[in-house]
């Protein structure tokens, strides 16, 4: 069993990083639509991004999550079960004590066919609407109503969204959560509906699936909060998918039968694109909606708070295997002692706090849903390495940098820049513009909603041209030459498949060869790429990656001791890793520390 994937090692350079914290067409942009029932938000402290809703004719109703295939497509995820049939314990509080000691999916069905059971119906009123209208309120009311996958694209190239149509629903169990994250990547869509992630693939090109995989089961264990369900799918740098789940916690037993239990704590999982290798990158956190990564890799969130007075949201660094402190049952003390907030695990670092925990960098705004990075040509220059993030609560969306500080980081130039919009998720389009969704007026669900395009008017749009060219045209008829050059373009989404295709025809030499390129960031991803082979068991590629730990470049080092960490035990000599815990440089002794906690040196 898997509960606590933490070294000593590993918790000696936790505490290092913590004391470092201390010290769709090649047309402009179209005119924003007037054809709205709701405002166009206003700026706020900048002018440069406006709000179009590219959704003028069509009704998205209570959209959660957003993702964009190369061809300007987006793959939507409506929630009809929020609260209604997913339900909330906040409704439920004389639930509280038996919730808290769920262990496993199977144990929350028995409890809600226990607890509302046929003969339990009149008291049950106020929990579960009679939805199959059989004249009972009981657990079968909890089966009717489904998440949907919705498919919308612009059909007349106009710049504005024009069709809609379901892609895939059928997700109404008892126990089946919202459906709060989806995913394009490579011709497969993925959806994260807890208890389950799945993978769905159109096979014949009718935009419906054909094949639908089961990847992972085992998320949700708890009642707990609405909305502290699975989201945030992203594809990650190391060819796995990523997504996080809230603190309604997770019992996994992984394709290979390995046993994860973590019974009270949300957390950010990874798995290779078919499920395998599943495991828990990082965990203790509440409710991280969308996990994003930067230019080199680094793994960022905002977490939510539990409402604790004095309280705030969590700008956090996500890294591996970290704890970042929360349980579940913290959010139930109710003035009785409670560690999250006496020991000061909401607020970053200071004297005082445990040692095993990873704190924030910061405390942020409310309400923190969908995150993304700049992928590098996204919107204009100016935004160029910001994090984009939709404040839902207050309907605010803020944008900000980070800087490395020590081993950790700092945000700087943080700004509002847009109100008047509850947005939820966010994603890029092939175009270099941003997109999301709104639920039509906030959280109760109304059977509204809409797609709304972000942008700069006049802001890089011939390299964004060039960059939605690339995608649409694809990358398995490249040549080895040209996948070479496009690992090192300017924008990451270019840079990452190319990275992937080069890996997928096993070019080992010809990463190798770029892991000594002029260009940086060309490094960066031909390290990824001998990381994703050395898995693989290429024994040139590990070779490389080893010589690597001592390149010239500590960015290099780094991210040569993080692919090396993720290969099995003994996979590489890991004692050539104890000499950088020495290192000048706090990242590389950071990340060797990190390493040799993975690897068991």
């Amino acid at each position: 069993m898997s509960t606590q994937p933490l070294f000593v090692t590993l918790l000696g350079m936790v505490s290092l990083l913590a004391c470092a914290c201390s010290k769709q067409s090649s047309q402009e942009p179209a005119a924003p639509s007037t054809e709205t029932s709701q405002s166009v938000p206003e700026a706020s402290e900048t002018q440069d991004i406006q709000f179009i809703r590219w959704t003028p004719e069509l009704n998205i109703p209570d959209p959660v999550s957003i993702s964009m295939d190369d061809r300007g497509r987006a793959y939507v995820t409506q929630t009809q079960r929020r609260k209604a049939q997913d339900l909330d314990i906040r409704n439920n509080v004389d639930w509280v004590p038996d919730d808290v000691g769920l262990t496993s999916i199977e144990e929350k069905r028995e409890f809600f066919k226990t607890q509302l059971s046929p003969e339990n119906s009149e008291k049950n009123k106020d929990r579960v609407d009679d939805y199959n209208g059989d004249g009972l309120h009981d657990w079968r009311d909890l089966t009717v109503l489904s998440e949907r996958i919705y498919l919308v694209e612009d059909t007349d190239g106009d710049g504005l969204a024009d069709s809609k149509k379901v892609y895939f629903e059928d997700f109404k169990t008892e126990v089946t959560g919202i459906a709060a994250g989806v995913l394009w990547n490579d011709g497969d869509v993925y959806a994260t509906v807890a208890p389950d992630v799945w993978r769905f693939r159109d096979t014949d090109g009718d935009d419906l699936p054909d094949e639908q995989q089961l990847v992972a089961h085992g998320f949700g264990i708890h009642i707990a909060y609405g909305g502290h369900d699975m989201h945030g799918l992203i594809m990650g740098p190391d060819g796995k998918v990523y997504w996080s789940i809230g603190d309604k916690a997770i019992n996994v037993v992984s394709k290979e039968g390995k046993h994860f239990f973590y019974p009270n704590q949300g957390g950010v999982l990874r798995a290779n694109p078919d499920g395998t290798d599943f495991e828990v990158y990082a965990h203790g956190l509440r409710n991280v909606q969308e996990p994003a990564f930067d230019a080199y890799g680094n793994w960022f969130g905002v977490d939510n708070d539990s409402d604790q007075p004095g309280e705030s949201e969590r700008f956090v660094y996500i890294v591996d295997s970290m704890d970042a402190g929360w349980r579940n049952d913290y959010q139930y003390r109710e003035g009785k002692y409670n560690p999250w907030m006496e020991e000061g695990m909401t607020i970053p670092k200071h004297e005082g706090q445990p040692a095993y925990i990873l704190p924030p960098i910061r405390n942020y705004i409310d309400g923190p849903a969908g995150f993304v990075h700049n992928p590098g040509t996204g919107l204009n220059d100016h935004y160029k390495d910001y994090f984009f993030l939709n404040g839902t609560l207050n309907g605010a969306q803020y944008a900000f940098q980070v800087e490395p500080d020590g081993a950790s980081f700092k945000m700087v130039n943080d700004h509002k820049f847009g109100e008047g919009l509850p947005l939820v998720g966010l994603t890029w389009g092939p175009d270099g513009a941003l997109y999301t969704v709104d639920w039509g007026g906030g959280y109760p669900l109304n059977q509204s909603g809409a797609i709304w395009k972000l942008d700069t008017p006049g802001g890089n749009h011939a390299k964004r041209r060039e960059v939605q060219a690339v995608l649409e045209d694809g990358f398995s008829h490249r040549t080895v030459s040209r996948l070479r050059e496009l690992i090192g373009h300017e924008d990451q989404r270019l840079r990452l498949k190319a990275q992937f295709e080069l890996v997928n025809r096993g070019a080992t030499g010809a990463l190798i060869e770029d892991s000594s390129d002029e260009n940086q960031l060309k490094r960066v991803h031909a390290v990824w790429g001998l990381g994703q082979l050395a898995r693989k068991d290429d024994s040139a590629a590990t070779e490389r990656l080893v010589e690597l730990l001592d390149d010239k470049d500590p960015e290099i080092q780094v991210q040569a001791s993080k692919v090396l960490a993720d290969l099995k035990p003994g996979g590489f000599d890991g004692q050539l890793l104890i000499p950088h815990l020495e290192s000048p440089n706090p990242r590389v002794r950071f990340q060797a520390g990190l390493s040799i906690g993975r690897q068991k040196v």
